[in-house]
């Protein structure tokens, strides 16, 4: 009984050891695009969940700051995030505003609009480094079946070669063909598989961040528009 369950069992390796130069090395990236994968999927769970954490934090000195000069040395002992560099891209943008203003010696309403791009301008810098290396779970999630499947046609070749060189079709001439097909394709799944579920988790994440980052920008042009916005009836007081 033992020696027959001894002898159903699968030898994963040497499976992968006796198969051709060609399925060998279709396996061996595999291999690697897996191991790439989960190394970006961690390190990026990881860091936007930081980034996230950092950017609320900061939002909340941001709303209990009595003013935002006061906000601005602050930051500069703050962490990185998100939030911050877009408050500070907003708040350099709204001084050189001002000075501009001032040297001219111009007044009615204060233009904000070059305040509004430089946020907006920083916004899709922090959308493109939350997004870093994003890629490269899109490249696995859509080559991995396709170099599986490759794997697989290798392997059926090999398998139909070996019908024809032994002149029999029993199992033992077709099994290591046969096997290095099937493990190829479950290859290119495993590798597809997480990465096209977590590049859509990350997307959603990012996403969440994005409109984080819109509301504080909507919310810190209305601020700048309370203080330093003249209205025309005031002009002349």
């Amino acid at each position: 009984m033992d020696t027959a369950l001894e002898s159903t069992k699968i030898d994963w390796f040497s499976i992968l050891l006796n198969g051709g130069p060609v399925g060998m090395a279709v396996m061996i990236l595999l291999g690697f695009m897996s191991i790439w994968a989960w190394v970006v999927i961690v390190g990026k769970m990881r860091s936007l969940k930081t980034m996230q954490n950092l950017s609320e934090k900061f939002l909340t000195n941001f709303w209990e700051a009595k003013s935002l000069s006061e906000l601005n040395l602050k930051v500069k002992d703050m962490d990185y995030s998100p939030a911050r560099e877009v408050f500070r891209s907003g708040f350099n943008e709204m001084i050189r505003v001002l000075q501009t203003r001032e040297k001219r010696g111009a007044s009615g309403p204060i233009p904000f609009d070059t305040v509004k791009r430089t946020l907006s301008r920083q916004k899709m810098l922090e959308e493109a480094n939350l997004g870093n290396n994003l890629s490269i779970l899109a490249v696995c999630s859509s080559a991995g079946p396709f170099i599986g499947l490759f794997g697989t046609v290798v392997g059926i070749i090999r398998a139909f070669h070996d019908i024809g060189s032994s002149g029999t079709s029993s199992l033992a001439s077709v099994a290591p063909g046969i096997s290095e097909a099937l493990i190829a394709t479950a290859l290119g799944l495993f590798v597809a598989i997480p990465a096209v579920i977590f590049y859509n988790v990350l997307i959603n994440r990012i996403k969440k961040h994005l409109v984080l980052l819109d509301g504080f920008s909507s919310d810190f042009i209305n601020i700048l528009e309370r203080h330093y916005t003249i209205k025309p009836d005031q002009e002349g007081n």
